[in-house]
């Protein structure tokens, strides 16, 4: 958590420290400034023309984190990601909790463009995002997607600042979490809330029939749209189970398995989804078996289905940590499924 000490070097919090407690000042589970002082504090940096970035972040499913761990491991991934936060800044920035699972913190002397990539880069290959968090004895993958603007050269007031920065956030949910968007005038001065949501699914939709209809060979089909879903979906990798019950890598088309079946999975409305290494042994030997040798823990998987004939099953799959599969990433799957379905029968 933050100290009177180290406050004190800002001449807004060393005037505050000196009529308000430091524990009126700060978040109490985070450690972190609380939201109305982080917002009083960069009001007062724009009204001193001092030149900082802002940052938003989301963490990443936190509500599925909270529904599937229970709210005491949520309150623990804030509570470590608050001291993450403030480890990684240093002397160079201030953290606050916005609200919830939100973070908001500003950056100083980065506000070129390479300088600050570099600086998301480390957040997101250092001990912030994208680490293991042991729940029991299971570790939980924590992700965060993070929306950034800079005062003055793209804003000149909060409100400004801060739409730049959300715009951008939801670009980056947009694309598929667990990235960071940087705001560029020339890229994001039209971007629209409503209009990127309707975009995009239509976009994948349509990338996805491309890939399918414009690839002669599965080899091809599959590789192309393995590919493209891993950079939007960011999973680890992708399998197709045929209806012979061999099983493939969507990537190569190399076979990774034989005789596996689903027969004893609990499919809801045709989707299945488990995060534990220990319900895919009870499953099937044989695709317990194939996975291990990718030490596959999650996946999400659907069946290849019409007119209740079943020509097999794919799957995303992520490796070592669990996962927690989104409405958006399902349907994506349904799609594919769907396409796929069509070409087999």
């Amino acid at each position: 958590m933050y100290t009177v000490e180290a406050l004190k070097k800002y001449k807004y919090f060393k005037a505050l420290t000196h009529f308000i407690n430091l524990d009126y000042l700060l978040d109490p589970l985070t450690g972190l400034i609380s939201r109305k002082y982080m917002i009083e504090f960069i009001h007062e940096l724009i009204k001193e023309n001092i030149p900082f970035t802002m940052a938003i972040m989301d963490l990443d499913n936190f509500k599925d984190i909270n529904d599937n761990y229970g709210h005491s491991f949520g309150d623990i991934v804030l509570e470590q990601m608050g001291k993450a936060i403030i480890n990684y800044l240093g002397e160079n920035g201030v953290a606050g909790r916005f609200g919830g699972d939100e973070f908001i913190f500003i950056i100083f002397n980065k506000n070129d463009y390479d300088d600050i990539h570099g600086f998301y880069e480390g957040m997101y290959h250092s001990d912030v995002l994208r680490k293991n968090i042991a729940y029991e004895d299971t570790p939980v993958f924590i992700t965060g997607t993070i929306g950034s603007a800079a005062f003055p050269d793209n804003a000149t007031n909060y409100e400004e600042l801060f739409l730049m920065s959300d715009k951008t956030l939801y670009r980056g949910k947009i694309k598929g979490r667990n990235c960071y968007i940087i705001y560029v005038h020339e890229k994001h001065k039209d971007l629209q809330i409503q209009k990127m949501v309707k975009d995009d699914e239509a976009t994948i939709f349509y990338n996805i029939y491309q890939a399918f209809y414009n690839n002669q060979d599965f080899k091809s089909k599959f590789s192309e749209v393995e590919q493209y879903l891993k950079n939007i979906i960011r999973f680890d990798c992708m399998y197709y189970v045929d209806e012979k019950r061999d099983m493939y890598n969507f990537s190569d088309y190399k076979k990774i398995g034989e005789n596996v079946s689903f027969d004893k999975a609990k499919f809801n409305n045709e989707i299945f989804k488990t995060n534990f290494r220990n319900d895919i042994e009870v499953i099937d030997d044989n695709l317990f078996k194939a996975t291990k040798i990718h030490n596959i823990s999650s996946m999400l998987v659907t069946r290849l289905k019409t007119n209740n004939k079943n020509y097999g099953y794919i799957m995303y799959a992520q490796e070592r940590t669990s996962r927690i599969w989104q409405a958006d990433e399902i349907a994506t799957l349904f799609y594919l499924a769907k396409t796929l379905t069509i070409e087999l029968i």
